[in-house]
């Protein structure tokens, strides 16, 4: 059952991401979280009210919301500081930050097919991160590498608490939670954040309404994603969770008539691979 929850959110965010970069305005890292926020808050908390949560939830599954919410939150200004075409490779190594602390705290030891299947995925994952250079300007920054793994280690993190806090409630009270922490940064953001406050941004109609339906799927992947951790090994999911570059890539050839190059190919033969072997053996 993991797999295929697992499986259902890199598939729904997937498809969100296409959706965000085909209405892309230049929004501002501010603005990012002011569309997920009201989103959330409006929409996916009230639906988990009706599903049903605990609130009653202890101050630790709180901890751990806020600290997923705020990594999730900064990571809209992670990927602004550098060169995004060169720092996503190193940013979707996440599931080796996510496998390295479950191993190290849970124990939890995935078998020899299965870790050839996590090899696999996240070496497809890499692969289909490189981008085309539309520029032949030499980006003689290194400052790239330094945020690309702040990234990783960002969206890593919170893929670990994440399974921490399923340990102790369901997945739909974690993302309730997770959704109501996204407040607290937000507030922090717009205080220290004056420059990124450009609202008339937001004027244009078409691009907005993909933007935000690109982000609703993306926030309620959430909610697949924390039921799979639920059920199955942090070890396993996170590497078929990072799968979601694989939908986006593909759907960006159809609906944005992007090429892929053949490195991308290769990527997507060996996640499909992976994810293959991850789940037979599972």
């Amino acid at each position: 059952m993991w797999f295929l929850y697992a499986l259902l959110g890199a598939i729904i965010t997937g498809v969100g991401q296409v959706l965000v970069k085909k209405g892309q305005i230049k929004l501002t890292p501010l603005l990012d979280n002011l569309l997920a926020a009201v989103i959330v808050n409006l929409i996916l908390v009230p639906f988990l009210l009706l599903k049903g949560v605990d609130l009653g939830a202890g101050k630790g599954v709180l901890i751990y919301a806020l600290i997923a919410a705020t990594a999730y939150a900064t990571f809209y200004y992670i990927i602004s500081f550098g060169n995004v075409s060169l720092m996503i490779g190193l940013i979707n190594t996440f599931p080796i930050v996510t496998i390295a602390l479950t191993v190290s705290f849970l124990r939890e030891w995935p078998n020899i097919y299965q870790w050839c299947g996590i090899f696999l995925v996240v070496l497809g994952t890499v692969c289909i991160s490189r981008e085309k250079s539309t520029t032949k300007t030499i980006n003689k920054s290194n400052m790239w590498i330094f945020w690309g793994l702040v990234g990783s280690l960002a969206i890593g993190t919170a893929e670990f608490v994440t399974k921490l806090a399923t340990l102790l409630v369901d997945g739909f009270t974690f993302t309730f939670f997770v959704y109501l922490m996204y407040v607290p940064p937000l507030l922090i953001f717009m205080i220290l954040d004056k420059k990124g406050r450009k609202f008339n941004q937001l004027k244009n109609v078409s691009s907005l309404f993909n933007t935000l339906i690109g982000i609703f799927l993306i926030e309620a992947g959430l909610i697949a994603i924390a039921l799979a951790y639920q059920h199955g090994l942090a070890s396993l999911v996170s590497p078929v969770v990072a799968t979601h570059l694989l939908i986006t890539a593909v759907l960006a050839t159809y609906i944005l008539k992007e090429k892929l190059l053949r490195i991308q190919k290769i990527g997507i033969l060996l996640n499909l691979i992976g994810i293959s072997i991850i789940g037979i053996s599972s």
